[in-house]
């Protein structure tokens, strides 16, 4: 791992681990923002079901950022742990910066800046998630290997062809 990524992935997740253990062990203050927002989810096509047991979900979150921003964090499968955290970036920066709720020019102003802020972090996770770290892709691989074989076998039906030993 090189000097970037050593320090662009613990910076990334910080936030992730840091409110993923407030959700987990003050849970209070991240439902009263869930529920400011959940008869808007709900007409949006979020099932009830979730709103029933705000905490559970709110704690599950949390531990879900936690794990995953750890494991980005340490650069254990930071793929995989990126792409969760853009997934669940998503619904955490709309429930944190609910622009349509907000009332007032100032206040409109920092949900906005807030639900850029969240898209701004979304695309760095979004980067991190498909960065192979120089490695080529399974594709590439998978060409690259097809061609080496092809090559191969013309080279070696040269050399036969050329000796006389072709079929």
């Amino acid at each position: 791992m090189d000097l970037l990524r050593a320090v662009a992935r613990p910076m990334l997740a910080s936030s992730f681990v840091v409110d993923g253990v407030d959700a987990i062990v003050r849970p209070r203050r991240h439902v009263e923002k869930f529920e400011k927002v959940a008869p808007l989810l709900e007409r949006a096509g979020l099932p009830p079901v979730l709103a029933s047991d705000a905490v559970l979900l709110t704690r599950l979150t949390g531990a879900m950022s936690v794990a995953a921003g750890l494991g980005l964090a340490t650069g254990r499968a930071p793929r995989t742990c990126a792409v969760v955290l853009a997934a669940l970036n998503l619904p955490l920066t709309v429930v944190n910066y609910p622009v349509w709720a907000a009332r007032g020019k100032t206040e409109r102003r920092e949900a906005v800046s807030g639900l850029a802020r969240g898209g701004a972090v979304g695309a760095g996770l979004l980067l991190a998630a498909v960065d192979r770290e120089g490695r080529p892709s399974l594709a590439w691989r998978l060409r690259a290997r097809k061609q080496q074989r092809a090559a191969i076998a013309a080279a070696q039906a040269a050399v036969l062809e050329r000796h006389g030993l072709a079929d």
